[in-house]
């Protein structure tokens, strides 16, 4: 019989590849228009044979002192697979679609709450008698407008004294 280390990270291996190209192959067979996929009914499967692969291995094999070594090396193994089959994944035109429908789907559920919310505030600023954002910024526009005006009058006064002062020469 083979060395159990072996045998362990032979199984993880075919284990990791069956799972990483049914992964892969499901992503890449959206579409814009298909709705995403449910990622419960992906990784079930996935994950139940896992948890058979390990529950048969851990019976046939008994545990080495040096097991927890070998299940950290088995999980840095796993985590730079699945970085790499990710990076792929997430530089694909697909991906990009079903993030931008998600977002927008995102933004779309929360623009009620979002404009709830701002009447409440607006409503209870009213009742503390305090200015609303909306009324902060009318103020301001306000403010900037009369300073655009008080400068266009000082312009004003000056081409006229310029003019007096010419006359007076």
């Amino acid at each position: 019989m083979s060395d159990p280390t072996t045998q362990l990270f032979d199984t993880w291996k075919r284990q990791l590849e069956e799972s990483t190209q049914a992964w892969s192959k499901m992503v890449s067979q959206m579409t814009p228009q298909a709705a995403p996929p449910d990622p419960v009914a992906f990784w079930r499967p996935v994950l139940n044979q896992g948890l058979e692969n390990w529950a048969r291995m851990f019976a046939q094999t008994p545990a080495s002192p040096d097991l927890v070594s070998q299940w950290k090396q088995f999980l840095d193994q796993w985590i730079e697979a699945w970085s790499r089959v990710l990076g792929q994944t997430m530089n694909t035109e697909g991906f990009a679609q079903m993030m931008g429908r998600s977002l927008e789907q995102m933004l779309a559920a929360q623009a009620p709450a979002k404009k709830a919310g701002e009447q409440a505030l607006d409503q209870m600023l009213m009742h503390l008698n305090l200015a609303s954002r909306t009324q902060l910024t009318g103020v301001a526009k306000q403010i900037v407008e009369l300073e655009e005006r008080l400068e266009r009058v000082e312009d004003g006064v000056q081409a006229i004294l310029r003019r007096l002062d010419a006359k007076e020469r």
